[in-house]
C-alpha cells in the first residue's frame, strides 16, 4: 500500500500542476480552434492571459500560504528544553550533491541550519534526521547521507544523532523515525520544517501517537499587499509548492493518515 500510495501521489500531481496547465490550456485552446469552437477557444485563450497575468502579478502562493504558516510559531524563548529535536528532509538537492560530491541545499535550507543551531543550544537534545528519497526513479540518492555529510562537517557529535534514510514522504519520516528512535511518553519532542508544511507534519506525528512541538522556518508568506510585482516563475514555484502542500493535507486527512487539517496539540 505504501508503494500504491506513493507513486499515485506523484501521477495525480501531474494532472493538478499550475504549471502544467499553463501548458495544457493553450492545447487545449488549439485544439477546440481546429475543431471549429471559435467561442469556447477564445474563451480558453482569455484564461491562459488571465492565469499568466495573475500569477505573474501577485504572489498567489504566498496568499494560500498564510493559512498553513500562521498555524505554528517557534517555541518561546523560556519554554523547557526539548528532550529531542526532529528534521524533516527535504532541503537537499541530492542530484547535485551526487555530481559535486559536496553537500548542495535548496529553498528550506533554514531547515538545517535550525537543527544545528538547536543542536548546539541544547546539547542533551537527542537528535533525529528523517529523509530518504523522494523520487521515484532515484532511490538510491538518500537525503540523510548528506545532511550527514554536513552535520559531520559543523562538527556535530555523530553519537547523538539518529539518522532515517527510507522514507519517501511525510507519513513515512513519522512512522520510520518511531520505529528507530521508540519516543517515550512525556518526552518534549521539538519538529523542524518548513512553516507550510508544519499542519500536516504535525498531523502525521501525532496520528503515530508521537508528541511533537512545532519549530517552523523557511516562511512564503510576507504579508498582504495588491500592488503589482511582476515575478512570474519566482510566484509559480510559490504556487507550485504551497498548493501541492494543501492537496497532501486533504489527501492525508481522507486516507487517514492525520486526523485533522489542522491538528491540535497531541
Amino acid at each position: 500500500m505504501d508503494n500504491l500510495f506513493f507513486i499515485a501521489s506523484k501521477l495525480i500531481w501531474m494532472f493538478i500542476s499550475p504549471a502544467n496547465w499553463l501548458v495544457l490550456i493553450p492545447l487545449l485552446a488549439l485544439l477546440l480552434n481546429r475543431l471549429g469552437w471559435l467561442i469556447w477557444a477564445r474563451c480558453t485563450w482569455a484564461l491562459e492571459i488571465g492565469l499568466i497575468l495573475l500569477i505573474g502579478a501577485y504572489p498567489v502562493g504566498q496568499w494560500l500560504a498564510e493559512p498553513l504558516e500562521s498555524y505554528s510559531a517557534i517555541p518561546v524563548p523560556d519554554a523547557p528544553a526539548p528532550d529531542g529535536i526532529i528534521v524533516l528532509g527535504g532541503a537537499w538537492q541530492t542530484e547535485q550533491a551526487d555530481y559535486w560530491q559536496q553537500w548542495e541545499l535548496n529553498h528550506a535550507a533554514e531547515r538545517e541550519l535550525a537543527f544545528l543551531m538547536l543542536a548546539e543550544r541544547y546539547p542533551a537534545a537527542k537528535l533525529v534526521f528523517t529523509g530518504g528519497s523522494g523520487r521515484v526513479f532515484s532511490q538510491g540518492l538518500k537525503e540523510a547521507h548528506w545532511a550527514q555529510a554536513l552535520y559531520r562537517d559543523f562538527g556535530l557529535d555523530q553519537t547523538r544523532l539518529t539518522l532515517e534514510n527510507e522514507s519517501r514522504n511525510t507519513d513515512e519520516n513519522a512512522r520510520f523515525s518511531k520505529r528507530l528512535v521508540t519516543p517515550k511518553i512525556g518526552e518534549r519532542w521539538w519538529l523542524i520544517t518548513s512553516a507550510y508544511h508544519m499542519p500536516r507534519s504535525v498531523g502525521v506525528f501525532c496520528q503515530q501517537g508521537w508528541s511533537v512541538t512545532p519549530y517552523p522556518v523557511d516562511h512564503y508568506y510576507a504579508g498582504l499587499s495588491w500592488r503589482p510585482n511582476w515575478q512570474l516563475a519566482k510566484h509559480l514555484q510559490e504556487l507550485e509548492r504551497v498548493l501541492h502542500e494543501w492537496l497532501g493535507l486533504v489527501v492525508y486527512r481522507g486516507t487517514g493518515k492525520s486526523s485533522y487539517l489542522f491538528p491540535p496539540r497531541c
